[in-house]
Order: structure tokens, then sequence, then C-alpha cells
């Protein structure tokens, strides 16, 4: 059985997936969501809403559960006449799921050859298999991918969040949020919504409030390593692995992963370099992000692209050994931090 919506939009939908942007308004008559990100899933469904109504009036939306539901049940729906003459938009989420089952699929293919006037029918899911469906929807509406951004363009998203919560957010502080929290945009617009209540009227988020209220994992801090590490720095390299390994008592594996890691991306971005590629679309291509970001494109301009392989590769043969027990893998992880900072230091 359908579930009626509120034809409201969400509050604090941002522009990202406006009407404008991607053409969604009362001529789509078939719309697929695709992709794992929820939010902007939700965010393109409210614009669709917001630009009916601003042609058509009152919407009814209508929401369907795509592991339960029947072409029957949604059909009908669609091709039914309310007593107002009311615009419909139907959705039916988890459609992937929906278009597994019996002849479904077959059934939304002859649907979208002769949708229905007045009606938008909108195909949500995480999951999707393009096909046949994709090719026909084209031509009477829209197929739009909603996949988690790269972290320059989650970077914007929360800078954009921000002043829609009425608090501006400092871009170092909005590069350290999505490398704390991912690029997933309903995480980063949650936190954005709770670290807005945090400050005064007026005043910004700042990187520090970040760092106090979005502490780094267990994991995510072995990571830090690597800030120092490419500094080339070996007094700062050093206190901070020390710091890892007595402090926090690091597993020794995973910051040989950090180093193999940061190795692999600057034998890569000194390859793309030498491509003639421009630096800020390495970046985005490598996910080189955060206050790192100038060092680690410095080390890959200075360092010899063999080198840098030659240290991704020993450092994942020493994570190997240390996983075996074997030779000391604190003494190991030190020498590779410090053989690291000799090739990338400034000479």
């Amino acid at each position: 059985m359908a579930k009626r919506g509120s034809s409201k939009p969400s509050p604090g939908a941002s522009d990202r997936g406006s009407p404008a942007k991607i053409g969604l308004d009362d001529s789509v008559r078939v719309l697929i969501l695709a992709g794992p990100e929820s939010h902007l899933r939700a965010e393109r469904l409210a614009s669709l809403r917001q630009a009916v109504e601003s042609r058509r009036g009152e919407v009814d939306v209508l929401h369907f559960d795509g592991a339960s539901a029947s072409p029957a049940d949604v059909l009908d729906e669609a091709r039914s006449l309310g007593l107002m003459q009311q615009y419909k938009i139907i959705v039916v989420d988890e459609a992937e799921e929906f278009l597994k089952r019996g002849d479904n699929r077959r059934s939304m293919e002859r649907y979208a050859e002769h949708p229905a006037d007045d009606v938008t029918l909108v195909l949500r899911s995480a999951a999707w298999h393009a096909g046949k469906l994709d090719k026909l929807v084209e031509a009477v509406g829209l197929v739009l991918r909603c996949d988690s951004p790269e972290p320059p363009e989650a970077v914007n998203f929360c800078i954009d969040r921000g002043r829609q919560y009425g608090c501006a957010i400092e871009p170092a502080a909005a590069h350290l949020l999505v490398e704390r929290i991912g690029t997933s945009l309903g995480r980063l617009d949650s936190e954005l919504a709770r670290l807005s209540l945090m400050v005064e009227d007026g005043a910004p988020i700042a990187p520090d409030l970040v760092r106090g209220q979005i502490p780094l994992s267990r994991e995510e801090k072995a990571w830090e390593l690597q800030d120092a590490l490419v500094t080339g720095n070996a007094t700062a390299a050093m206190t901070k692995l020390i710091e890892l390994m007595t402090v926090s008592r690091h597993d020794p594996v995973p910051l040989f992963w950090s180093i193999a890691d940061l190795s692999r991306k600057i034998y890569a971005a000194g390859r793309l370099l030498k491509e003639g590629q421009h630096e800020r679309s390495i970046v985005g291509r490598l996910r080189i992000f955060g206050s790192a970001t100038g060092a680690t494109m410095n080390a890959a301009r200075r360092v010899p692209s063999p080198l840098a392989a030659r240290l991704t590769v020993e450092s994942l043969r020493a994570a190997h050994r240390a996983r075996q027990g074997l030779g000391s893998p604190e003494r190991a992880v030190e020498i590779m931090a410090l053989r690291f900072v000799s090739a990338v230091a400034p000479r």
C-alpha cells in the first residue's frame, strides 16, 4: 500500500540537484535516482517536488516499498485519476530489488514507453544495473547518478551548507571535516548541523572546533603520520611516530600502510605531473587533501618515480613481515620512516 508524504520540500535542501541545474520539473515522466548517496537522492526528490509545486500547485506524493510492492500497485496508482485531478509523484524505493522480481522490469519498460500524464514515476535505489529501461527513461525523463562526491566537491558542499545553517565554516575546517568524516553528504550535513549550534552568532566554525568535536578513530590516527612524514623533517616525523606507538599504543602494521599509501600517492602524482596534468586534477583524482596537500605535491616534484615506487614496495613488504612476527616491527617502522623522510626532504 502506498504511503503519502508531505508535499513540502525538506528543510535546508541545498541547491545541489536544483531544477535549474539538472532540469527537474513536471516534464519529467520517469526519473531514476541511482547511487549510494541517500542524502543526494532525497535532495533531488525534494527539488523535483518543489519545481512541480511551483507550476502545478499542490502535489500528491506517494511512496511504495520496492521490496514488497507489485507492478499492479504502482501502475494502477500512476494511471488512476484523483478526484481533484492532482499531480502525482510516485516513488518506488529499493527499486533495484523491485525490478529483480518476476516480470517487474518488463512492466516498467512498457510503462516508460507510454507513461501517464500528470505523473512523475521515481525509481530510487542505492544499487542499480543499467539496461534497456535506462534508455527508455532517457526519452521521457532523467537518469541521475547519486554517488558520493570527490573530496574537493565535499569541501565545497560543507562551505555552502554551513551558510544555510546560518554559520560560515572556514575552508580549513571544511577540509578537516571531510578528512575525518569522509565524503558522505548525509554524515557531513548532520555534523554541520550539530557544529553550527556550538558557535556564537556571527562566529565561524573553526578547525579547532572540528578537532575537538570529531576526534580521529584509532585507525585514522595512523594516517596522521603522513602529515609529519611529507614535511621531510626527521624530528617531526619521529616525534609523531613515537607518540603513536608509545602513547596511543598503535600496532606498527597500519603505520607501514600509511607510509606505503603516501609513497604511492607521491609516485602517481609525479607521473601525472610529467604527463602535463593540472595539479588540481591530480589532487582530486588521487584523493590528496588536507593540510599536507601542498607538501605532498612538492614531494611529487622532487622525488624520482623509481624511488617513490621502491618506498611503496618496501613499506608493504615490511608490513607483511610484521604481520608474520618477523623481527622487531617497531624498529622496522622507525627505519622505514627515516628512509622516507630522507627521500622527500628538500635538498
